[in-house]
């Protein structure tokens, strides 16, 4: 295969991101049609389900330094405080896309937002029961201990889950159980005046996060060892060949997890849900409306001089990334909102360089994330605000228009 910026997938590699893309196709067949038809009249009351990670709750380290320890929920809403200006996609997409088209007869609400920061696609599925059927049905998904953000750190939600203290769910609810229980809610009733009409998605950064870190601890510690890596070169190099050896391993289990996720939204009449131990038939509901997946932008991409990434190799894995998990959401019906490149309206694009405009690509990661942010907590925990991967609150807005832009 021909090698992109210096970097070829081996077959092997190929053959397991095959197998994630292998379970898509054949449960695809599951997948609920769309309607086709007309659209029925609009609710008076209409619902937008934000799920996911730290970009879903609007969270960026210098908002949590600045509100330690106490991390209202509300705090995260707007940036910089006081201005006014919603912080975060989901109220971003909300005010500047939805709310926009509400109308006398029809308005969208509020989002709900279930985002927990730090989530990975293993603790957004979790280790209840939902967890447990998903292992079995789709080969390959895992689930964990939901939130930490919430169960360990104790920190306050926008949406809580149903906590540890409900008798069927002793490890705690996870978002994805949460999610599932909110569309049965608004949704079971075909004439509900307050349905969810849209889901979005975003999971899996952590999972990639964890993986950086984990080649990097590798490679200092072999540095320190042995004063050179099996992965030969300098130790930004070594880095490099780490995280493209374990790549496709880790975006199989992204993908599969992703794929996981999908079927128990699309499909959640064949799942029971945490208290059906009660209940035998408490199920979830087939959700057939529209959900955006939102994809990745690469943090590390060049932030200070064109074409020089602060971690080799990023943006073309992300590209890879973004590219198959494309093809797992346009399996489920769902849109994918890529911020990577934005193929829609490149101005919304995070990493330019992966469209031929490298120039323009520090000013906009500077601008778009807190990757340049040298700046200290005045006040809270008084620490380091960066640098962070978060977006900014230009950056969160952006990342909203990305969406309204590829997912009209």
């Amino acid at each position: 295969m021909q090698a992109m910026h210096g970097f070829a997938i081996s077959r092997s590699r190929t053959r397991l991101i095959g197998c994630a893309m292998a379970i898509a196709l054949t449960l695809s067949a599951l997948v609920l049609a769309l309607a086709s038809t007309a659209k029925a009249a609009e609710p008076p009351e209409k619902n937008y389900l934000g799920t996911g990670d730290s970009l879903a709750f609007g969270y960026s380290q210098e908002i949590f330094n600045e509100n330690f320890p106490k991390e209202e929920p509300k705090k995260f809403e707007e940036w910089p405080a006081g201005s006014k200006k919603p912080n975060g996609f989901v109220l971003d997409y909300y005010t500047f896309t939805l709310k926009p088209q509400n109308t006398k007869l029809s308005a969208w609400n509020k989002p709900i937002n279930t985002g927990c920061p730090g989530e990975t696609t293993d603790s957004y599925i979790g280790n209840g029961i939902v967890g447990k059927q998903l292992e079995a049905a789709v080969p390959g998904s895992h689930g964990e201990a939901p939130c930490a953000y919430k169960y360990v750190t104790k920190f306050h939600l926008h949406k809580e889950y149903k906590g540890p203290e409900a008798t069927f769910r002793p490890s705690g609810g996870s978002q994805l159980e949460t999610g599932m229980e909110e569309i049965w809610k608004r949704n079971h009733d075909p004439k509900s005046s307050k349905p969810i009409q849209l889901v979005s998605i975003d999971i899996g950064a952590n999972d990639l996060l964890a993986g950086v870190h984990s080649c990097e601890k590798e490679v200092k510690e072999e540095f320190e060892k042995e004063g050179k890596s099996k992965y030969g070169g300098t130790p930004t190099e070594a880095v490099k060949v780490c995280l493209e050896a374990h790549a496709g391993k880790l975006f199989v289990h992204v993908l599969t997890n992703l794929t996981a996720i999908l079927v128990a939204i699309r499909h959640g009449s064949a799942f029971c849900l945490p208290d059906c131990d009660e209940d035998p038939n408490d199920h979830g509901l087939n959700y057939a409306g529209k959900i955006i997946v939102n994809g990745f932008y690469d943090p590390y991409g060049a932030v200070f001089t064109p074409g020089v990434e602060l971690l080799p190799s990023s943006n073309v894995l992300q590209l890879l990334l973004n590219f198959q998990a494309k093809k797992v959401a346009t399996e489920f019906g769902a849109c994918y909102a890529n911020p990577q490149s934005s193929p829609a309206n490149t101005a919304y694009a995070f990493n330019p360089a992966t469209i031929g405009m490298p120039a323009l690509e520090p000013e906009r990661l500077q601008a778009w994330t807190n990757m340049a942010n040298f700046t200290t907590a005045k006040k809270g925990n008084k620490a380091a605000n960066g640098p962070d991967i978060h977006p900014t609150q230009l950056g969160y807005e952006v990342y909203a228009k990305n969406m309204e832009a590829e997912c009209p």
